[in-house]
């Protein structure tokens, strides 16, 4: 049932698949990704699209955060914490009304110092939880603090998920080193660029991230990009399984805009 489920998740999402020109390599589809068994950094980068993603939620921000998001008609990812969606449902599923939710593990734990039945509980609480609360199904993931490790993307591979990993960081790292909204405004401005898939947080270390979104939107929608949802980025400008092996060094921007 479940390789079912997986067959029909491809179908959709290869119908949303933008054709490739007759001599460029076939667009891989989701399913094509998942099965690759590597993380995604990045979308192809031919076309206008970026995808906001937000770490660590819900939290005391993310009811203005969707507002924020809503008035400039963004769509985003929120990579989420499954202790915090089982405390905040009613967040959760407003999240969900602006775009995806991923698997962010349920404690946040450094995954690779656990044993493997530890991760497999992490990852699939989450995504459990997610499911329960949203009723969609997840199939997402990004591993605490960006651990990468064969066995957490084994996991989450056999789990249904894809591992979605980013190019572009606004430096919003949070706790003692978070920088001023005024700088992250100006990461966004300096990185943010077509394909890309781009690092925030929500958490309760980083109130400076939402000051500076109020800066940097307006500026967005001057630049001709639009945001998606990762699995809306993988199926309008999907990446090259050629470019996808060679992680984020293969991600590039050549849309030059509308």
């Amino acid at each position: 049932m479940r390789n079912l489920s997986r067959v029909l998740l491809a179908v959709v999402v290869a119908a949303a698949v933008v054709v490739a020109a007759p001599s460029a390599a076939p667009s891989p589809t989701f399913h094509q990704l998942l099965d690759a068994g590597i993380p995604i950094y990045c979308g192809g980068g031919d076309k206008g699209y970026v995808a906001f993603t937000f770490d660590d939620g819900p939290g005391p921000y993310s009811a203005q955060l969707v507002t924020l998001l809503k008035q400039y008609g963004v769509r985003a990812t929120f990579f989420n914490i499954g202790e915090k969606v089982v405390r905040h449902p009613r967040l959760t599923r407003l999240e969900a009304s602006v775009g995806a939710i991923g698997d962010h593990s349920f404690t946040h734990p450094n995954l690779i110092t656990l044993p493997r039945d530890q991760i497999i509980a992490e990852l699939a609480r989450t995504r459990k939880a997610i499911r329960r609360i949203t009723r969609r199904r997840v199939i997402l993931f990004r591993p605490p603090f960006g651990d990468n490790a064969s066995e957490i993307l084994s996991i989450a591979h056999g789990l249904g998920m894809l591992e979605v990993m980013w190019n572009q960081d606004s430096g919003d790292a949070s706790e003692a080193s978070t920088p001023s909204s005024q700088e992250i405004y100006q990461h966004l401005v300096d990185r943010v660029r077509a394909g890309g898939i781009v690092l925030m947080h929500e958490d309760e270390q980083v109130p400076a991230t939402l000051n500076a979104l109020k800066l940097y939107l307006p500026e967005f929608q001057k630049t001709g990009l639009k945001a998606v949802t990762v699995p809306q980025l993988l199926a309008l400008d999907p990446p090259p399984l050629e470019q996808v092996a060679k992680g984020s060094g293969g991600c590039n921007s050549s849309w030059r805009g509308p």
